[in-house]
């Protein structure tokens, strides 16, 4: 299970206007523009039998947005549902509890440092809430930005640091949280987190396995149940990814755990 993908891909890079070209060069990222179809049936020949696609709403912070209506409009099994929903708009509430009921996702995406909010704001720790009562996952970016790196902009990294994630997990010990990226370069913030609060998880996305700090790679026994396999296509490649993950010397039935049964026990 692919827990970390965005498509379809000429809505993603119509999301980032200005910040495409840097954000590509970032990655060092060719990406193709193909049906959701044609990706889901390649990805599906590496063994990867589903994915969790990802919207955001930046409405208030950047204007624009991929919107929950392109996720509900999917009809492939393949394709887990995730919804965003900007939490300064001042319906977000009512607008995120509107979506659930008519979407029904597994979960809901947020990204402060896109959305232009503290992870500690007062109207996120609303929608925090209304997640956890509907017994959804939230996935969180945490970690710097590849988005607007490089380039001026107001995107505040501050918004990704790990340490603030440990105080929504006190306040709501039964959100089920994923945090994305590990929280590079808060690492070992993101780890200690994890190991801590048993409703945290870190997902691996946005970065080449040979390129993955050692520390998580070392610490893969004792955080055997809380690190899931996403990628971050289209820019990572799973087949990249896959690929050089193989090459990690960590305990097969760990890397079973990564790829599938961690994401697995997740989602409803």
């Amino acid at each position: 299970m692919d827990f970390h993908f965005h498509a379809p891909v000429k809505e993603f890079l119509r999301y980032l206007g200005e910040y495409a070209e840097p954000t590509l060069r970032y990655f060092n990222a060719k990406v193709e523009i193909k049906d959701l179809k044609v990706i889901l049936d390649e990805v599906e020949t590496l063994g990867i039998e589903r994915v969790v696609i990802l919207p955001i709403d930046s409405t208030t912070f950047m204007g624009r947005r991929i919107p929950n209506e392109l996720i509900a409009e999917i009809r492939d099994p393949r394709v887990i549902k995730f919804i965003s929903v900007d939490p300064l708009k001042p319906n977000a509430v009512e607008e995120l509890e509107k979506a659930i009921k008519e979407i029904e996702p597994q979960g809901v995406k947020f990204h402060p440092q896109l959305q232009g909010f503290h992870p500690l704001d007062e109207r996120a720790m609303k929608l925090y809430s209304v997640v956890e009562k509907h017994n959804l996952i939230a996935v969180f970016h945490t970690g710097t930005s590849g988005i607007g790196a490089g380039v001026k902009s107001n995107i505040r990294l501050d918004y990704g640091r790990p340490i603030y994630f440990d105080e929504i997990a006190v306040r709501y010990p039964d959100l089920k949280m994923v945090l994305a990226h590990f929280g590079w370069p808060w690492t070992e913030e993101a780890i200690a987190i994890s190991l801590h609060k048993p409703n945290v998880y870190l997902d691996l996305s946005g970065w080449a396995p040979k390129y993955i700090p050692k520390v998580l790679w070392d610490n893969s026994k004792r955080l055997a149940d809380k690190l899931i396999f996403g990628s971050d296509f289209p820019l990572i490649s799973p087949e990249r990814w896959l690929k050089e993950f193989d090459a990690i010397p960590i305990d097969g039935e760990i890397k079973k755990k990564i790829l599938k049964d961690n994401a697995e026990r997740l989602i409803r």
